[in-house]
């Protein structure tokens, strides 16, 4: 009898923890006692930091129609904090909000100029060890200006800033290959990897940020203030050092496989532009070590069509297409140059991960070249560029209609 009361009491004991498990919302809160932070904007301060938090003005947006139109007002607000830490500013939130603030939703991180090249190491602690941020948002610097002015500025054809910073980059970078997407948790990923340094977009705003945060400005059909992207921030470890431009950013771009999508103008055996799309692209790279020195080979494979021929010349010719392919091979590896040659000319910062490259094929092979070169190994890593292009398309029509128009 007592054996079968013990067994009926085991029995009971996982039943008796079960609630123990089931309370989950210990710490919950309803959705009209939070804040949504769409966008985030860290500046440089006297003592600390400024703090920008856009945020999600629910009534603008529930009762938006087919057509998008909202309830009519401004859809989002913009904090400002100035403070010692990060974290304080989320605690000064509550002074002026009856909401308190989430971090869940965050969209983009916009960091400023200045502060970036002060360091970012210390700043992005707290988004990394916050358990509410998801760290796949994207981050940008504010190129010439501060975090803090792009956040003001209100976008016409998306309601919330936060989701046209978002999916501007996310699109931009996959279809002009001119700027790179790079969210929180990449960064510090590639702070912390050796033999490799990150960057980041920028992004500027084009006219006047005050004029920007008035409802005004996506009420016009030229909008007083614009956020663009614009050039690609390089960092040496967590510190922003300079700017790269479009070309280099695309030589970049294939150098490190981050090709989607790439257009651009050669020119044909008479001089006339033709508009080559990349359809298709695959890097491949490779770390020989020859005589105990690093070689790195890049190999660029790409499939691409023929958008646009300003002139009366035929593509109906093999030798034509071949000439074309082999133009865009030149035009590939020379971007790639351009990019590796500015880099160790102006920064020499290995944002490119050949070291890393180096390392993971031969760790002796990579202590010997910092030990003989220190930080300045980029400027003697021996690099091969190739390219193989392959026009498989040439539009809906093979020759221009010019020549059939009769004077």
């Amino acid at each position: 009898m007592n054996t079968r009361i013990a067994k009926t009491l085991i029995a009971c004991i996982p039943l008796l923890l079960l609630p123990i498990l089931l309370s989950g919302c210990w710490e919950r809160k309803e959705l009209n006692e939070l804040a949504f932070v769409l966008a985030l904007g860290l500046d440089k301060a006297e003592s600390g930091y400024k703090v920008s938090m856009q945020v999600v003005i629910p009534s603008s947006i529930t009762s938006q129609g087919a057509g998008g139109s909202g309830a009519g007002g401004v859809p989002v607000v913009t904090y400002n904090f100035t403070v010692p830490t990060i974290y304080e500013s989320l605690r000064k939130f509550n002074m002026v909000s009856s909401r308190s603030p989430y971090m869940g939703h965050i969209r983009v991180l916009v960091v400023g100029e200045e502060l970036a090249r002060e360091g970012l190491g210390e700043t992005l602690d707290v988004l990394q060890r916050s358990h509410e941020p998801r760290m796949d948002f994207y981050v940008m610097v504010a190129r010439k200006t501060t975090a803090e002015n792009i956040l003001k500025v209100l976008t016409p054809l998306d309601r919330l800033p936060a989701n046209k910073l978002f999916n501007a980059l996310d699109k931009s970078y996959k279809v002009s290959s001119k700027t790179v997407a790079i969210t929180l948790d990449t960064f510090i990923e590639e702070l912390l990897c050796q033999g490799e340094n990150p960057v980041l977009t920028g992004v500027e705003v084009q006219g006047d940020p005050e004029a920007g945060g008035e409802k005004s400005n996506i009420e016009r059909t030229s909008p007083t203030a614009r956020l663009r992207y614009k050039s690609v921030a390089v960092f040496k470890k967590d510190k922003l050092i300079g700017w790269m431009d479009d070309n280099e950013t695309v030589g970049y771009n294939y150098i490190t496989d981050k090709v989607t999508k790439n257009t651009g103008h050669i020119k044909d055996k008479n001089g006339s532009k033709v508009i080559i799309e990349g359809l298709q692209t695959k890097t491949r790279r490779k770390v020989k070590i020859i005589n105990g020195e690093p070689h790195i080979f890049l190999k660029v494979e790409a499939v691409s069509n023929v958008e646009e021929v300003e002139g009366r010349d035929k593509l109906d010719s093999e030798s034509e297409i071949e000439y074309l392919e082999e133009e865009t091979e030149e035009r590939i590896v020379g971007r790639m140059k351009e990019a590796v040659e500015a880099i160790k000319k102006r920064y020499n910062s290995d944002i490119f991960g050949f070291g890393q490259s180096i390392y993971r094929t031969s760790p002796k092979a990579w202590n010997k070249l910092l030990k003989e070169n220190k930080e300045g190994y980029l400027q003697s890593v021996s690099i091969h560029y190739a390219a193989e292009v392959t026009i498989n398309r040439i539009g809906t029509i093979d020759n221009s209609f010019l020549d059939d128009i009769k004077e």
